[in-house]
């Protein structure tokens, strides 16, 4: 994951800062976590993959949705 590359709508990012407090280039180091687990989120979307990344940052536990 070293050599992954994020994107993300700074709209989205800024709704998720107001919504969660936490940046989507915060959210990014739960892939660094070396006990991280990444699920599908089958419920969510038939028009594309999605994913759940749950990961520790600093010492929090957070929850990144995701498509790649």
């Amino acid at each position: 994951m070293k050599n992954a590359r994020f994107e993300w709508d700074k709209e989205k990012d800024r709704e998720n800062q107001k919504k969660h407090n936490v940046s989507f280039a915060l959210a990014q180091y739960a892939f660094l976590d070396s006990k991280r687990i990444i699920v599908e989120d089958v419920k969510h979307s038939n028009e594309e993959n999605r994913f759940y990344c749950i990961g520790q940052v600093d010492e929090e536990i957070i929850t990144v949705r995701f498509t790649y």
